[in-house]
């Protein structure tokens, strides 16, 4: 088709497949936080690490830490999750419980933004039992934002999973808490939430109701870069009516909003494209598509990303650059791939066959087909086997009911015969009517007391399971023990005697100029060897561990590996000197840290790491953070050490999260609840910077 038909064409499908999505906002703007996402430019960036470096109480270095998290968030998402992160733990030092709140609000909508949902919800639970806790009879104004904040981020998570109507309740769940709150901006955000549900659900005149009610809001406070989600919406409404000039005028409106906040670049700019593609205007089309790829680009958003170079692609295919379309459709590719999501690459694949087969390439043009017919076959055999597997469950569930009612029918009728039959056999022979009932008896009791035995067996044969994986472990500690101990009492003794007998002959002979030279080198390098020897000896042994708890051993650690000069190294620790954890705990969480630490060492070429374990109550958590050069923790062939990690969270029935991307640094998370016996109050912390 001629080329301006095809932009046509293009602006029209887009307009179909993005109508309201993508534009949901984690409301992490609350409790005097949301001044800092106003002018979130790097001189205020500077400015709050400078004070928060100056700050002498945890408490208001905590809220220094929100403010750059939230200052971070449009430009470096992962610098805005290592400032919540300080956050969380500086507010839980200073027993700060309504900075923890915040902090995990923080965390989930960092994630929400990253498109993890699985770390959304977890987060966002802990902060809605904090914030639960905190709420009394009659909730402050700053907790009725918390609250609403955190039924935001809960309608953002279920808006991203398709369940509209739930995202629905949840956002005015959000709406109703703010009814009486001042802060006019954060509602303005849930009222374009709800819009855009609205929209997806088919009510598109709801849908604009709402978002009108947010222009409201906005005569209120001001022009808002939060209003920037509505400009877009009521745009996109515009040109699916075929208003060109009024979607112009809502894009107009909302330019000086993303200049002065670029959060919501990505979403304006992908607009902006679409309204030139309407107006058939390729090269300004063009450049917007370039710029919202960039700002999605900075803020990680991996799905944003594959759409919009698949729509660079497919402009480029209409400008007649065959070579660029396919590059960025490959990239698109990529990213789709990586990502899980089939049905956006499908259409990828059927854009790169179409190219191919423009291109006069059958051969490729081919080869993607196929691919998609296969993923097409994949993803039909699995609705295939859904269905199957829900017909026959139904199935089943039929044939169970009506075995059910066959069962209680024979149980009546054998009811009725039993009564007829024990009248007759009372009436005869009341004795052995009484032999059968005891004779019945006793084999019910034989029944059950076999079936006991068997659940006995069943408890016994798991708990020695446990033995066995517990043994394991213990037998591997004291394997390293006694190798330490062999080493630094048989081998680094005999070095010591021979390094003393050298010294004597030194102290008592006169060497030449040359052997002498010889002879001191010999002894520097049994002082080496013996150094070297200490060393392993403490690494395969921790008596620091033993000797002294957790706490202090970690520091020993951090400062050892600091003094190697390739690594700087932060330690937060909280709620770990008394009473101590069990000490099979103690020496596994310390080889898990010896382990990453030696990663971020020798493979991660980082500068920097971040230590911090924490426990409240029966809660314990480990973070290990590094700055270094990341890698796909979804790739096959993870290393050794990364895999012990995971058998020792394993052991210790915790959950480990590992996130992590090339270039990107790496964090490594573990969530452990303690047995009760472990249990105890927190007490003051440790750090070693």
């Amino acid at each position: 088709m001629p080329a301006v038909c095809f932009l046509f064409e293009c602006a029209r499908r887009a307009l179909r497949g993005r109508r309201g999505r993508g534009l949901a906002v984690a409301a992490g703007l609350l409790a005097g936080y949301s001044a800092a996402a106003q002018q979130p430019a790097p001189p205020e960036a500077d400015s709050l690490r400078a004070a928060l470096r100056t700050e002498t109480s945890d408490s208001a270095r905590a809220k220094t830490a929100l403010r750059l998290s939230v200052a971070l968030t449009a430009t470096d998402t992962a610098g805005a999750g290592r400032y919540a992160r300080q956050a969380l733990a500086l507010s839980t030092r200073a027993g700060f419980s309504y900075g923890r709140a915040v902090s995990w609000l923080r965390l989930s909508s960092l994630a929400i933004i990253r498109n993890d949902n699985a770390a959304a919800d977890r987060y966002g639970a802990l902060a809605q039992a904090t914030a639960d806790q905190l709420a009394g009879p009659a909730p402050s104004p700053r907790q009725q934002r918390l609250r609403a904040g955190v039924a935001n981020n809960r309608g953002n998570v279920a808006e991203r999973r398709g369940q509209y109507a739930a995202a629905v309740r949840a956002y005015l769940q959000a709406a109703t808490l703010l009814a009486a709150s001042p802060d006019y901006r954060t509602r303005l955000t849930v009222y374009c939430n709800i819009g855009n549900c609205l929209q997806e659900l088919g009510q598109p005149v709801a849908a604009a109701r709402y978002w009108q009610q947010a222009v409201a809001l906005a005569a209120r406070t001001g022009p808002v870069p939060e209003l920037v989600p509505v400009h877009v919406q009521l745009a996109t409404r515009y040109l699916l009516r075929a208003q060109p000039d009024s979607a112009w005028q809502q894009l107009r409106a909302a330019r000086p909003l993303v200049q002065r906040n670029p959060l919501y670049a990505t979403e304006f700019y992908t607009q902006l494209g679409e309204y030139y593609l309407y107006t058939r205007q390729p090269t300004p089309a063009r450049a917007a598509l370039q710029q919202a790829l960039a700002a999605a680009t900075r803020k990680g958003a991996a799905g944003y990303q594959a759409r919009l170079l698949l729509s660079l692609g497919q402009l480029e295919v209409a400008l007649g650059h065959p070579d660029p379309a396919h590059a960025l459709m490959q990239r698109s590719l990529a990213l789709t791939k990586r990502l899980g999501d089939a049905q956006q690459e499908l259409n990828t694949l059927a854009n790169l066959g179409q190219l191919e087969e423009n291109a006069g390439q059958w051969q490729a043009a081919l080869g993607y087909y196929r691919r998609g017919q296969q993923l097409r076959d994949t993803l039909a055999s699995a609705a295939v086997r859904r269905q199957a597997s829900t017909l026959e469950t139904q199935y089943r569930t039929r044939q169970q009911a009506q075995q059910l009612r066959d069962q209680q029918r024979a149980l009546g009728q054998a009811r009725r015969l039993n009564t007829v039959y024990l009248a007759l056999v009372l009436a005869l022979v009341g004795g052995g009517a009484l032999a059968l009932g005891l004779w019945a008896s006793r084999r019910r009791l034989r029944a059950q007391r076999q079936l006991l035995q068997a659940q006995q067996a069943g408890a016994l044969a798991q708990a020695g399971a446990l033995r066995t994986a517990q043994a394991v472990l213990a037998g591997q500690e004291e394997e390293r023990a006694r190798v330490a101990r062999d080493l630094h009492d048989g081998l680094g003794g005999t070095l010591a005697t021979v390094k003393l007998y050298l010294g004597s002959v030194r102290s008592r002979t006169t060497l030449p100029p040359e052997p002498a030279q010889l002879f001191n080198q010999a002894i520097t390098h049994l002082d080496e060897a013996i150094a070297e020897l200490r060393r392993m000896a403490r690494h395969l042994l921790p008596e620091a561990v033993l000797a002294f708890g957790l706490a202090p051993a970690l520091r020993d650690l951090c400062e050892a590996v600091q003094q190697t000069g390739a690594l700087h190294v932060q330690l937060q620790t909280h709620g770990l000197d008394a009473p101590r954890l069990p000490p099979a705990t103690e020496v596994a969480l310390f080889r898990m840290v010896q382990e990453l630490l030696t990663n971020a060492l020798r493979h991660a070429r980082a500068r920097q790491v971040l230590v911090q374990l924490m426990r409240h109550g029966p809660e314990l958590q480990l973070v290990v953070e590094d700055d270094g050069q990341g890698f796909d923790p979804t790739a096959a062939g993870a290393g050794v050490g990364l895999r012990s990690v995971r058998t020792r969270a394993a052991y210790l029935g915790g959950t480990l999260e590992v996130q992590s991307a090339p270039g990107q640094g790496t964090s490594v998370s573990l969530d452990l609840r303690l047995a009760p016996a472990d249990d105890a109050a927190t007490s003051p912390s440790i750090n070693c910077v």
